[in-house]
């Protein structure tokens, strides 16, 4: 696996956690798994210990970059990739803006990976496929398309808002120096990930539903017309959690934990948390949790928009909003007038939003699209039933609660408006009511999210690359 993040040492994405809870669901089944990055200080500053190559890797070209070897705590195999002035920052994509040098660091992180899988082909110890993830590493599979021998690639689409786009005299940093095709170009620039997801034997999504809407040259443009003409597969898979980290059960930061069979204790934690927000400890009272994140799709306005109209439920309601300090501070001015049901968490984070989900009845995710249930799959898997609008990975995540409250994973809303999203909490308030609340709560608590079936659907599109190229 190539890729420019990996979680917890260097996480700027989602991404970051699903490719070392793949990896590590990998190892599992016995497969050898390496991943490649570079050497971000936050390897050491976790207290990964790593060897030092005595040689350096010969890139194309003449240079030279020192690699460090090591071994994640899970299992896999890790390569570090060490590049004095390129990647020794706090961020992995930026800091606020991309940095304004991010060509020359992920040309840098390609250059070294393709000349790795060259090196190991050498010593006749080849990769048997070479799995890339988001636009920073997409451009390896057109080096190694043109390669011999050849090495199977999978290109993951984990934001394909983010598609990479460079400046045609940028591309021979990524080892790119032919044609590029005309679906390629965007902006007066080039498209990394589409050129890469055009050489790939294979292409997946972060979800089947997430996978179709990545088909739309609408809202994808040059991305979206490259996977419609290219003949590698698209293939939507959804993501699960790592149950080392998401478990109500064994969870340290939680003080009372549960689990499916005996929940009692989620009323200690929701006791707790109330207590600590200030407001009234009211345990008959439902706790929402909103979940918002500070991106363009996060649904910041729409929450803003329909906090009065939740807080004329009867509900106690708290707020985290992540990274939008103005919106936390619209919100903070709104609680005032409600102190006793409403408080907003400034800066929020992963470990608050697990807290918060043990905690509470719902989970509200305003965001317009999610390209990942992350948070609703973590609501479900501490008894928190999740609320989310039925776009992108949250409708492969949640299935609607019928009426009867005997099928159904959570609360699903069509359009983005303040009257659809509390119409969607009005019918888990009335489930809430009803004495088969805790039966759906355990059902849902009981569902099976962790990494074992999405990797074993990895493992068959592996296969699938790999006898493409035997084809070939």
């Amino acid at each position: 696996m190539v890729t420019p993040e990996v979680a917890p040492y260097a996480r700027a994405t989602r991404a970051g956690e699903a490719v070392a809870a793949l990896a590590k669901a990998l190892c599992q089944f016995e497969h050898r798994v390496t991943i490649a990055v570079p050497r971000y200080p936050g390897f050491e500053a976790g207290g990964l210990l790593v060897a030092r190559r005595l040689t350096p890797l010969k890139l194309d070209g003449g240079a030279q970059i020192t690699v460090f070897d090591g071994q994640l705590p899970t299992g896999p195999a890790l390569v570090l990739f060490d590049a004095p002035g390129l990647f020794d920052r706090p961020g992995v994509y930026g800091e606020g803006a991309d940095y304004a040098d991010n060509a020359e660091r992920f040309g840098m992180l390609s250059a070294a990976a393709a000349a790795l899988i060259e090196q190991r082909a050498e010593r006749r110890e080849p990769f048997d496929v070479v799995h890339l993830h988001d636009f920073p590493t997409a451009a390896v599979a057109v080096v190694l398309a043109n390669a011999e021998p050849r090495v199977p690639t999978v290109v993951t689409i984990h934001n394909g808002a983010r598609t990479g786009v460079v400046a045609a005299e940028e591309l021979t940093r990524f080892g790119i120096d032919g044609a590029v095709p005309d679906s390629a170009r965007e902006g007066g620039g080039v498209s990394l990930l589409a050129c890469g997801v055009r050489s790939a034997r294979a292409v997946t999504a972060s979800s089947p539903t997430v996978a179709s809407d990545l088909l739309d040259p609408a809202r994808f443009g040059s991305l979206a017309r490259t996977l419609v003409e290219c003949p590698a597969p698209l293939t939507g898979i959804l993501g699960g959690l790592d149950y080392a980290v998401y478990n109500p059960a064994t969870d340290p930061l939680l003080k009372a934990r549960y689990d499916a069979e005996d929940a009692s204790n989620k009323g200690r934690s929701k006791a707790e948390l109330l207590r600590s927000r200030g407001l009234d400890v009211d345990l008959s009272r439902p706790l929402v949790t909103a979940l918002v994140e500070a991106t363009p799709e996060g649904g910041g306005s729409l929450l803003e928009d329909s906090v009065e109209a939740i807080l004329k439920c009867d509900v106690s309601l708290v707020v985290a909003a992540y990274g939008d300090a103005g919106l936390a501070e619209r919100l903070e001015k709104i609680s005032q007038d409600s102190p006793e049901r409403f408080s907003v968490e400034p800066n929020g984070d992963e470990g608050f939003a697990r807290r918060a989900a043990a905690a509470s009845d719902f989970v509200l995710l305003p965001a317009l699209y999610n390209a990942t249930a992350t948070w609703a799959r973590c609501a479900q898997r501490y008894g928190a039933l999740p609320i989310a609008r039925a776009r992108g990975a949250d409708v492969d995540a949640i299935v609607d609660v019928d009426a009867e409250l005997e099928t159904g994973t959570g609360f699903l809303f069509d359009e983005a408006t303040p009257s659809d999203l509390v119409g969607a909490l009005g019918r888990g308030l009335a489930a809430y009511g009803s004495p088969r609340f805790s039966s759906l709560r355990r059902r849902v608590m009981r569902l099976d999210l962790a990494w074992d079936r999405p990797a074993h659907r990895y493992v068959q599109v592996y296969r699938q690359a790999i006898a493409g190229i035997g084809r070939g």
